[in-house]
C-alpha cells in the first residue's frame, strides 16, 4: 500500500513537470514562427531624366511614282533602267508617236484658223460668236496635242532612282492595274530624303511639333544615328487606336539609308522630373501585365501597388504608388508578403567597390 502511494506521488510530480514545460516551451514556439526576414533597402527620390518617346516604322522614298501613259499604246523606246539616277526633266520613255503626228497634224490647221481669223473679227468681217467657235476649235487641238506629246514622251517629275522597270520596248501599255498595282511603266523615287511614318499614342499630341529633332537608328547598321526632324503631324486622333500619325523626315545624302529598311525612332521632349525607383524592386504578378513593391515602415513590409511610367537605364518611373522619402526593398522582396517583419541589412558592395578592394589585398 506504502508502495502504491510513492508511485501515484511520483506520476503526479512527473506530470505536473511536463505540463510546467510545455507551458514554457509555447512562447518559444510562437516566437520561432515569426520569422524575421532580412531585406535591402533604397531610398525614393526624384530624378531629372530625359522624356523620350521611342517609336518603330519603316523607312520609306521621300516621293515615289509608277510612272505610265494617260492613253494606251506602244512602247517605243524605254531610256532607262533599275538604279539609273535620272534628273527632273529627262526623258524616261519614249512612246509610238503615230498619235502625236496626227494630234500635231490638226493643231497647226486650227492655228492657222484662228490666227487668219483675228484680223477679220477687228474689221467686223466675222461676228463674234463665229470667231468664238474657231477659238474654241484651236484651243482644244492644242490641248490635244499637249495631251498626246505629254504622253508620248514620259518624263520625270523629279530627280531620283529608277527602282523598277515594269514594262519592255515593244510592248503596249495598256490602262490597267499591272504588276505594280497601277498602270505603270517604271517607278521612280526620290531617296534623298527620306521619311519615316510613326503612330503616336494621344497622351503625347501635346509634346510633338512640326520641326523638332528626332534620331533615327536601323538595326542593320548598328552604332549609327542619323538626325531628322517632324515635318507633319496629321491634326486628328485615330478613335480605333488611339493614335496620331507623325512624318519624320531624314537627310541622306549618300543614301546610306534605303526605303524598306527597318527603324527606330527617339522623339525628346525635354527633361522631366519624376520619381523613380530600381528594376531590381519591381515584382510582377504572375499571369498580367501589373507590378508591385514592398517598403519598410517601422520594421515591417509594406505591399504596394505601382503605375509604370517610362524606363530609364537601371531606373524605372513610378507615377503612382510609392512617394519620395519612403524605403522601397531592392534585394529579398520575393520572400516578403504584406505586413512581414524584416531586418534591413547593409547594402551588398557594387563591383566596382569590390574590385578595388580585391586590388587593395
Amino acid at each position: 500500500m506504502k508502495y502504491r502511494r510513492i508511485l501515484s506521488g511520483t506520476m503526479v510530480v512527473m506530470l505536473g513537470i511536463a505540463l510546467i514545460s510545455g507551458c514554457s516551451r509555447k512562447p518559444e514556439t510562437t516566437a520561432a514562427r515569426e520569422e524575421v526576414i532580412p531585406v535591402e533597402v533604397a531610398p525614393v527620390t526624384r530624378h531629372v531624366i530625359d522624356r523620350t518617346l521611342e517609336l518603330t516604322g519603316n523607312i520609306e522614298p521621300y516621293q515615289m511614282n509608277n510612272l505610265g501613259a494617260q492613253m494606251s499604246g506602244r512602247i517605243q523606246k524605254i531610256y532607262v533602267d533599275a538604279g539609273d539616277r535620272v534628273q527632273k526633266g529627262d526623258i524616261l520613255v519614249q512612246m509610238d508617236d503615230a498619235q502625236l503626228t496626227q494630234a500635231r497634224v490638226q493643231y497647226q490647221l486650227a492655228k492657222q484658223d484662228f490666227e487668219r481669223m483675228k484680223p477679220l473679227l477687228e474689221e467686223g468681217s466675222i461676228s463674234p460668236s463665229q470667231f468664238d467657235k474657231i477659238k474654241g476649235a484651236y484651243e482644244s487641238a492644242k490641248a490635244a496635242y499637249e495631251l498626246v506629246l505629254e504622253n508620248t514622251r514620259i518624263r520625270a517629275p523629279f530627280s531620283g532612282v529608277v527602282t523598277r522597270k515594269w514594262m519592255n520596248e515593244g510592248e503596249v501599255f495598256l490602262l490597267f492595274p499591272g504588276a505594280a498595282g497601277l498602270p505603270a511603266i517604271v517607278t521612280l523615287m526620290q531617296i534623298n530624303p527620306v521619311k519615316i511614318k510613326v503612330n503616336v499614342p494621344e497622351s503625347d499630341f501635346p509634346h510633338v511639333r512640326k520641326g523638332m529633332p528626332a534620331t533615327i537608328r536601323v538595326d542593320v547598321l548598328p552604332g549609327k544615328s542619323f538626325g531628322g526632324k517632324v515635318s507633319r503631324l496629321e491634326p486628328t486622333i485615330d478613335p480605333l487606336t488611339r493614335t496620331f500619325g507623325v512624318e519624320v523626315e531624314i537627310p541622306n545624302p549618300d543614301e546610306t539609308l534605303r526605303p524598306g529598311m527597318f527603324a527606330r525612332v527617339s522623339l525628346k521632349f525635354g527633361t522631366d522630373t519624376v520619381v523613380a525607383v530600381p528594376r531590381s524592386a519591381l515584382v510582377n504578378q504572375v499571369g498580367t501585365g501589373k507590378y508591385f513593391a514592398f517598403v519598410v515602415e517601422n520594421g515591417v513590409a509594406r505591399r504596394r501597388d505601382v503605375v509604370l511610367g517610362n524606363r530609364f537605364d537601371s531606373l524605372i518611373e513610378i507615377r503612382q504608388g510609392i512617394r519620395p522619402g519612403e524605403q522601397i526593398v531592392v534585394s529579398g522582396q520575393y520572400r516578403l508578403k504584406d505586413g512581414a517583419k524584416v531586418s534591413v541589412a547593409a547594402p551588398a558592395a557594387s563591383q566596382g567597390n569590390k574590385d578595388k578592394e580585391n586590388g587593395a589585398q
